[in-house]
């Protein structure tokens, strides 16, 4: 896929999160439809650290030399990747190792700061474009779900993931309008 229309793409979704943060009030996105869901805040922040920690890292580290190649792509990615399906899977934190899970577990934060972090989270992925414009289909690093994918596919992997959290923000959504 052409690194311009990888880039539209995201800036599509994460632009549409942005303005859907932004008509939300202080309080909405701190609830939680249950002790087991997340609020509105807490997607947000998952998403960012998802994309800081592990999903930039390995798009940056598929370039270089000490890229991880285990196996080839399998079945999954080439079905997300080549194919383009996309279908909504329930994980839970609790299935992943401590230190992931650990890393990837939100915290609570102000409305104020998830939309500049959100902003400049944004800005970090849009300055992906020159490591997306220098790689090609032989940088490669590992994902345990997919096996081995490309620098571009990493960089997909991060819209991918915003649009997988999409159902669950359209769950808190319809929990707050319910109350109102």
């Amino acid at each position: 896929m052409r690194t311009k229309k990888l880039l539209t793409i995201f800036n599509n979704k994460a632009e549409e999160w942005l303005r859907d943060l932004a008509a939300m009030d202080e309080a909405s996105i701190r609830i939680r439809p249950s002790e087991k869901f997340w609020s509105y805040a807490e997607v947000y922040d998952h998403v960012m650290r998802v994309g800081r920690s592990y999903q930039i890292p390995n798009l940056k580290k598929s370039l270089g030399a000490a890229a991880d190649r285990k196996a080839r792509k399998n079945i999954y990615g080439l079905a997300v990747f080549n194919v383009g399906i996309r279908k909504n899977v329930k994980m839970r934190m609790e299935s992943f190792p401590t230190p992931i899970a650990e890393a990837f577990t939100p915290v609570k934060r102000s409305k104020a700061e998830l939309q500049a972090d959100f902003t400049a989270f944004i800005k970090e992925v849009n300055a992906l474009e020159s490591i997306l414009e220098r790689s090609d289909k032989n940088t490669k690093q590992y994902h345990p779900m997919f096996g081995d994918i490309t620098t571009k596919e990493w960089f997909a992997l991060i819209e991918l993931h915003i649009w997988q959290h999409d159902k669950q923000r359209a769950k808190i959504k319809a929990f707050l309008e319910s109350r109102a």
